[in-house]
């Protein structure tokens, strides 16, 4: 069910998750080539967060601030790496409802707004073969 729900549906970005941004700033930017936006902080997921963007890719940096957060806490627990694959869905209370049907265990059982007003909403990694995904709808 999830292949058909995903197919054909264009991946927004991959986030890692990282202890410094500048580290991997260094890497993507100066080595790479990438374009990085500039860092935002997301106050109310105490995070710092830089998209990158290539040629064909946009890469979300995310580094925890001091203090609790889930991205601290998925550091403790796996280190860096691939936090989470957003995907960009046209209706996302709608997925959001194929995905319970099938069993899949949600983070969100709501769209919720970030900290720019957009709607998404995440898919536990315990039902996903271990990678978070970030469903996500632009308008």
């Amino acid at each position: 069910m999830a292949n058909e729900l995903l197919r054909g549906l264009p991946i927004d970005h991959v986030a890692l998750a990282v202890r410094n941004t500048d580290d991997a700033l260094r890497l993507y930017v100066d080595t790479l080539g990438m374009e990085a936006s500039p860092t935002e902080v997301a106050a109310d997921e105490n995070l710092k967060v830089t998209f990158l963007t290539g040629a064909n890719a946009r890469i979300e940096i995310l580094e925890p601030l001091p203090g609790d957060s889930a991205v601290a806490r998925f550091l403790e627990k796996r280190g860096e790496g691939v936090h989470h694959v957003c995907f960009v869905v046209p209706d996302l209370p709608a997925t959001l409802e194929r995905l319970r049907v099938a069993g899949y265990q949600l983070v969100d059982e709501q769209p919720r707004q970030n900290f720019h007003s957009r709607w998404l909403a995440f898919v536990h990694p315990k039902s996903t073969n271990g990678v978070m995904i970030e469903l996500y709808q632009r308008t």
